[in-house]
């Protein structure tokens, strides 16, 4: 399936707007938005459109505009002289025409009026993992899309702007843009609606197509589905959840800064948020998990980013931000918020090395997978860590100062970082400045951890250390100590601000085994040893080697062919392609990638596989103690180089060539899994995992005071409540 992750948001949050205004030489006055009056006729089976703009300027500046080049604007307006002025090309659409507007004295408002045809259908483009479509604007038969980055409207340059915008579609076709829609008519030539947006907005949406309309009111807000095909349960799953989601960030954050929100399916595979309403593609909405994974975190972005605006020139918050407070909040209320955790950081580890990473600062949208670690990863790491210092309430206090007086403004770090100083009572600009404006990551290592038996009790004595490169960060290090006789571990957090600090700690008897971080509540580097083998270190590795399967049959070996092509085009590493039968032994220094069943190293994973109660043999593969029959099946799965534990051996094979082409495409989505079994042509997931961890370097035994070390699991870890769930 091929679809768009989210970082096309920059049509949802205003990314060619920046482009344009910095175009644009004389900006209006962002104090007071830009207002349009629109009039839209649409001819889907023309791919035309016309439009009337009634236009108001705030007072002061000349007056210039950009409009798409197939729309030759003229005024209406008695005294009104529009002017052309030049013309270039931006972006990816068509060229822009440039106007310059005379106004007669005392006047801010003129009409103007426009048509043509503009837009092309969506094109394929490939991310670092995955292969996604775009287009900046379409209008067609199968549906209409039209952003701020296809200039269907004349654009000022402005920081913001309202809009009414009357739609008149073919009868059958319904529009949606944002706000609420105020008007809604069909007779029998035309449907005819009128979409309000009083809240400042950074662009114009206008989508349409033959929608089935499905409503419900969500407390003070109407929430609304607009289906391609009709499917009433679907539609209800929807807007159940929404009424749900709502619900819960009103409660956390704030008031829903809109009238509706709206789920509307897209006509080709998207996953863009706008304010009040997201475009989702027909396969994604029906995907079972996207409920409750995708979909709050479109909502949220009704809160940040497309309700309060982001800064970009300063950096982009608004995902980080949005993820920590849907995609992980959703697991931590089901008590997987320490695994989703690892896996942000495992991310980052894998795809993220010393030359490729960035502050904060400097992210703007998800582009790649190491953008995606970055500006998504850390950022989560980031509000996590300030809720573990702060505690709830005020972490809570917080957000809901900064959306309160950050709403329909833009917003900095900086912003961010004055909000929860208000609300900790205490300046935390310098915890800001090291998460925002430096790259990389702490790297923690404990050692010397011994234990030491007084008149009032037992020390724990241990050594932390920070081994990056560069300064240390200030950290707030969580720790867990298992003592003889105790079901719960003994929790604690130690300030730490050098590259190393000895520890002493009074514990209430003897201690057995201490764990750093062991819930990932710090953003750092974690070690190989601290992660399981999962698909993204392979996905990830600078180098990597593909091994062809020879003994497979012609239509096998040709699909693995064209498997490993495909893999091949990701960008940011060296990868190389040999068959299996021209190597004598696995080589060591990179990832390696085992394809087919017929593979001539594939017993070199026994050994590592049987560590896991799993086995792959020419029957099928075991896997965490569940038996696959190869017929049917594809399957992959990834352990450390039997030669060399820095690398990971991967395989991936199907049982049919058919299952192939599917099978590559997916596999890139089940990167932070250890293993993946599928079923069937498409293929459809039906099994994946991660295996257990068997020794992390920050889960160390307690050296006693005659040498010995105890072996003991860890004790239990005190139950942490879900955000806003108290």
């Amino acid at each position: 399936m091929a679809y768009t992750w989210i970082a096309p948001k920059r049509f949802a949050q205003g990314g060619w707007l920046a482009l344009l205004a910095a175009l644009l030489s004389a900006p209006v006055c962002a104090d007071v938005p830009v207002h349009h009056e629109i009039r839209v006729m649409l001819e889907p089976e023309a791919g035309r459109l016309q439009v009337e703009d009634r236009v108001t300027l705030p007072a002061g500046g000349p007056v210039r505009f950009a409009l798409h080049g197939g729309l030759r604007a003229v005024s209406t307006t008695p005294g009104v002289t529009v002017g052309y002025a030049c013309e270039t090309r931006a972006g990816d659409d068509a060229a822009l025409d440039y106007y310059s507007v005379t106004l007669p004295a005392g006047s801010r408002t003129f009409t103007l009026k426009y048509a043509g045809t503009m837009g092309r259908a969506p094109e394929q483009e490939r991310g670092e993992t995955r292969t996604f479509e775009t287009t900046t604007g379409v209008i067609s038969r199968e549906g209409v899309f039209l952003a701020g980055a296809t200039h269907w409207y004349p654009q000022f340059g402005e920081d913001a702007l309202t809009f009414a915008l009357d739609v008149e579609a073919p009868q059958g076709w319904e529009a949606v843009s944002q706000g609420a829609r105020t008007t809604h008519a069909v007779d029998g030539a035309a449907t005819r609606s009128r979409w309000e947006s009083p809240e400042p907005q950074n662009e114009i949406y206008l989508i349409a197509a033959r929608f089935s309309e499905y409503t419900r009111e969500a407390g003070k807000v109407q929430a609304q589905v607009f289906l391609r095909e009709p499917d009433e349960a679907l539609a209800k799953r929807y807007l159940d959840a929404t009424a749900r989601y709502l619900e819960l960030y009103d409660r956390l954050i704030g008031a829903y800064p809109y009238r509706k929100f709206a789920l509307v399916e897209n006509f080709w595979q998207t996953g863009y948020g706008m304010p009040s309403f997201t475009l989702l593609g027909s396969q994604v909405i029906r995907l079972p998990f996207i409920v409750d994974s995708s979909y709050p975190h479109e909502i949220l972005h009704n809160w940040w980013g497309n309700g309060v605006y982001v800064d970009y020139e300063s950096g982009n918050w608004s995902e980080g931000l949005t993820s920590y407070l849907a995609d992980h909040l959703v697991q931590e209320s089901r008590g997987n918020g320490a695994e989703h955790r690892r896996a942000a950081l495992q991310k980052y580890a894998d795809f993220v090395s010393a030359n490729q990473d960035f502050p904060l600062t400097e992210f703007r949208s998800r582009h790649s997978a190491v953008t995606e670690a970055v500006g998504y990863g850390k950022v989560t790491m980031l509000f996590h860590m300030l809720r573990g210092e702060l505690g709830d309430a005020v972490f809570t206090r917080a957000l809901r100062e900064f959306y309160r007086d950050n709403l329909f403004r833009r917003a900095s770090f900086a912003d961010v970082a004055k909000s929860f100083s208000q609300a900790a009572g205490r300046n935390l600009g310098a915890e800001f400045e090291q998460w925002t404006r430096r790259p990389g990551a702490p790297e923690l290592r404990v050692n010397q951890v011994k234990a030491h038996a007084g008149r009032e009790g037992y020390r724990l004595e241990a050594v932390l250390e920070q081994v990056q490169p560069g300064p240390a960060y200030r950290l707030s290090v969580p720790l867990a100590v298992t003592i003889e006789g105790q079901q719960q571990a003994y929790q604690v957090r130690v300030p730490m601000d050098a590259r190393r600090v000895e520890l002493s700690l009074p514990v209430a008897g003897r201690p057995l085994r201490v764990d750093v971080d062991p819930e990932f509540d710090l953003f750092r580097r974690v070690s190989r040893d601290e992660m399981p083998p999962a698909l993204s270190q392979a996905f990830g590795a600078d180098k990597v080697l593909l091994l062809l399967p020879s003994a497979a049959p012609d239509a096998m070996r040709d699909q693995y062919r064209r498997m490993a092509a495909g893999w091949r085009g990701q960008p940011g590493s060296e990868v190389e392609i040999r068959w299996d039968d021209g190597l004598e032994r696995l080589p060591t220094g990179r990832a390696i990638w085992l394809l087919g069943w017929e593979n001539r190293f594939r017993g070199e994973l026994a050994g590592e596989l049987a560590a896991m109660n799993s086995a792959l043999t020419g029957q099928g593969v075991r896997i965490a103690g569940r038996e696959f029959a190869r017929a049917g099946h594809a399957a992959a799965f990834t352990a450390r180089h039997p030669n060399d534990p820095a690398a990971t051996l991967s395989w991936a094979a199907a049982d049919n060539a058919a299952a192939l082409p599917g099978l590559a495409r997916k596999l890139p989505h089940y990167s932070r899994y250890s293993y993946a079994v599928f079923v069937g042509d498409e293929p459809s997931n039906v099994a994946k995992g991660v295996w257990p961890v068997v020794r992390s370097p920050l889960s160390v035994p307690v050296q006693q005071e005659d040498g010995s070390l105890v072996e003991a699991s860890r004790g239990g870890l005190a139950p942490r409540p879900a955000l806003g769930s108290r």
